[in-house]
């Protein structure tokens, strides 16, 4: 049995998911109780998670848990896309619509590369490839 009678006062709070609407859901965490050992602070009288021990020492009912926190992300994805975005920002505009549609409208205007291509071969002479094999 568990010497001090705190952790079985300590009722669980079940999470509650809720749906706004078709799309969003919103999560409500419970107190993250539940039958396993790990650190929770389901009462929030601390101000890190901690445990109950199983020492019967009243200074040692509680233990502080020693959580390392995670490291800083390697990459910095904002700075990255940013330097992306002035390495590949187009100068020449004139194609635009053609590549990817109106930049006045929201309407699907790209034209396919394959009539592009057709487009810009008028007035040359077409490649003769009846000479290759099959």
């Amino acid at each position: 049995s568990h010497p001090w009678k705190e952790p079985a006062e300590i009722k669980a709070t079940i999470d509650k998911k809720s749906k706004i609407d078709e799309d969003t859901e919103t999560m409500a965490w419970g107190n993250g109780l539940g039958n396993h050992n790990y650190c929770r602070n389901p009462d929030s009288s601390m101000n890190v998670p901690w445990c109950f021990t199983m020492d019967p020492n009243e200074g040692h009912k509680k233990e502080l848990c020693e959580i390392p926190k995670c490291p800083p992300h390697p990459r910095d994805f904002p700075e990255e896309a940013k330097d992306l975005k002035n390495e590949v920002e187009a100068t020449d505009c004139e194609c635009a619509d053609q590549l990817y549609g109106s930049t006045v409208t929201t309407k699907d205007t790209a034209v396919p590369l394959s009539l592009v291509d057709k487009k810009q071969q008028k007035g040359k002479k077409p490649c003769n490839c009846s000479h290759r094999r099959r």
